[in-house]
């Protein structure tokens, strides 16, 4: 699948949730994804919520026996202003597939790289 199908898929699954995808980037360490949260926005928070569901709309793209690969991703307002930042190791989707990391702690990893933008 091209990278402009990927993003699409991307973001015509994320949409309806109100998280909405200006960039879905392929890159040989794995995706890069820039979205904007109405969440954000009202709250000026990163949704813990919404980084699940971003998280597991790459899981469904994906084959049963997709190793992952990092994610890197930047929430915004819905004005454009960065709000924060998260990642996932494809480490950490690679044992939670396997079996060797449980969803909760697979979570907890990922909701502790959350980085919260500088007020400015």
């Amino acid at each position: 699948m091209s990278n402009e199908d990927f993003e699409f898929r991307v973001e015509s699954r994320l949409t309806s949730h109100g998280v909405y995808v200006d960039e879905v980037v392929d890159t040989p360490e794995g995706y890069e994804v820039t979205y904007e949260s109405i969440s954000a926005d009202s709250e000026g928070v990163v949704p813990h919520r919404e980084v699940g569901r971003v998280i597991n709309v790459f899981r469904d793209l994906h084959d049963e026996d997709w190793a992952g690969a990092d994610i890197d991703a930047v929430v915004t307002d819905l004005e454009g202003e960065e709000r924060g930042r998260w990642h996932v190791e494809a480490g950490w989707l690679d044992r939670l597939h396997n079996g060797d990391l449980t969803e909760v702690a697979f979570s907890e990893k990922v909701i502790e790289t959350v980085e919260l933008a500088e007020k400015g």
